[in-house]
């Protein structure tokens, strides 16, 4: 069967997009392939954000480790109060003191260089802001400075995420401020209105969709917080003032801990292995991921970008564009063969048409895959040297079988390029030939004119 006789579906159609690399499909079987814990805890001064994430860093050091460095990126003097939690516990702790975000983006790196296998940030809040005073120091409209410290912080999250190192972050505590309508109950005009909505890290405004366990630190009084103390001789109830902390989980992927608030009261001291008392209240999260495994958070695929790359196979304005080029070449080619409104002209381009296409329809033509078309035109190309190899002229039109067998011709150009050494000659001899033997392929004829030859 000739390319021109094949269906629809014997070629092959738009591809979806594929990588070098990439398998026959995208879809592989599933399998845990986050091995990081990615955190963050925001909340007032004083909540012990510092001292709980201190203790979260320790104790995935020591239980999945064996009491590998940690890193801890400091913007405030936090570090300094917990250094000795990680003396006590054997854990060597690298510090870097900074609040450029210059720093923070070089952190993952620099802490794997190290042997680190985790990183603490304290707090995020100063990165973001440092970065934005700069950015909002440059020339230009407001909006686009804005847009541009959004680029510029962009690939720090993307760090954050797959990055093979866990990564805690601390932050001030922020705030969703929602605009809402309020109607005035006497002149019933109504008026908008900015409130506050629910809380969240104080950071550039995406970041807190990163973090796959988000925890707000808060604390309160303990109300049954009492002491015996002597006086006069004498043993007295009286009360003080210790706090509760409080770590509400306000976001986290594990149905086991989502929605839930653990408590510590105000210890007078550090003492060894306190950390487990802390940290072991969010296990379910270290148990559901696969810790010590690969972490593969975004698989490595093609971009986007591929998709504004002119002449994309890709993408799918430009497989309109190449169609359209097909569908113009293919008019503008049968124009140059059989151009004009003369009978011959017109039963000439229907012979063609038909011959290569299988249809005379033009909606017929036109709606089939690209890849077909771009068949069919290569044969009329083809088509169109052999005429003029033959000094075919449109106003010396050629016999419909003389035209027929060119077209024949065309087709085996195309599939075997070493074809066209063959004359229309050749092939008209390789007819006679057929038809002193009886009815023969077109193919067979012209293989037969060879051996003739």
């Amino acid at each position: 069967m000739s390319s021109s006789n094949l269906p629809l579906h014997d070629f092959p159609s738009h591809q979806p997009l594929t990588g070098a690399a990439r398998p026959s499909s995208q879809f592989v079987t599933a399998s845990k392939e986050i091995g990081f814990v990615k955190g963050s805890l925001y909340g007032p001064p004083g909540t012990g954000k510092t001292t709980v994430m201190a203790m979260l860093l320790i104790y995935l050091s020591k239980t999945y480790h064996s009491s590998a460095p940690v890193a801890w990126l400091a913007s405030e003097k936090g570090v300094d109060f917990v250094l000795d939690f990680f003396k006590a516990e054997g854990v060597p702790l690298m510090v870097s003191r900074s609040r450029s975000f210059v720093d923070l983006r070089s952190a993952t790196r620099d802490a794997r260089e190290a042997g680190c296998c985790a990183i603490g940030v304290d707090s995020i809040t100063h990165f973001w802001q440092e970065l934005f005073t700069e950015g909002m120091k440059a020339k230009g409209p407001r909006l686009q400075k804005i847009m541009r410290i959004k680029e510029e912080w962009n690939p720090f999250s993307q760090d954050f995420q797959d990055s093979p190192v866990h990564f805690l972050v601390t932050g001030r505590l922020g705030f969703n401020w929602e605009e809402a309508e309020v109607q005035n109950e006497q002149t019933g005009e109504i008026t908008k209105e900015v409130s506050r909505g629910g809380s969240k890290i104080k950071a550039e405004g995406d970041f807190g969709h990163e973090p796959d366990l988000e925890i707000e630190m808060s604390s309160v009084e303990d109300p049954d917080f009492m002491r015996w103390e002597k006086v006069k001789g004498k043993n007295r109830k009286t009360f003080r003032s210790q706090m509760i902390h409080v770590a509400t989980l306000k976001k986290s992927r594990v149905w086991a801990l989502n929605g839930k608030a653990f408590t510590w009261r105000d210890q007078p001291g550090y003492k060894a292995g306190y950390y487990k008392t802390v940290a072991e209240c969010f296990k379910p999260h270290f148990d559901q991921i696969n810790i010590g495994g690969s972490h593969n958070v975004m698989a490595n695929t093609v971009g986007s970008s591929v998709l504004f790359q002119p002449g994309s196979d890709q993408s799918n304005y430009e497989f309109q564009i190449k169609r359209t080029i097909a569908l113009e070449n293919w008019d503008a080619t049968m124009a140059a063969i059989a151009g004009g409104q003369t009978k011959d002209s017109i039963r000439q381009r229907g012979i063609i048409g038909t011959s290569i296409t299988g249809t005379r329809s033009r909606t017929e033509f036109e709606r089939q895959s690209l890849t077909v078309i771009e068949r069919q035109l290569e044969i009329l190309l083809a088509l169109e040297t052999r005429l003029k190899e033959a000094n075919y002229t449109p106003d010396k039109p050629l016999a419909d079988r003389e035209l027929v067998n060119c077209v024949a011709m065309a087709v085996k150009d195309v599939e075997n390029p070493e074809h066209k050494e063959i004359t229309l000659m050749e092939a008209m001899l390789g007819e006679s030939v057929a038809r002193a033997r009886g009815p023969q392929p077109v193919v067979a004829a012209i293989d037969q004119a060879r051996e003739l030859a």
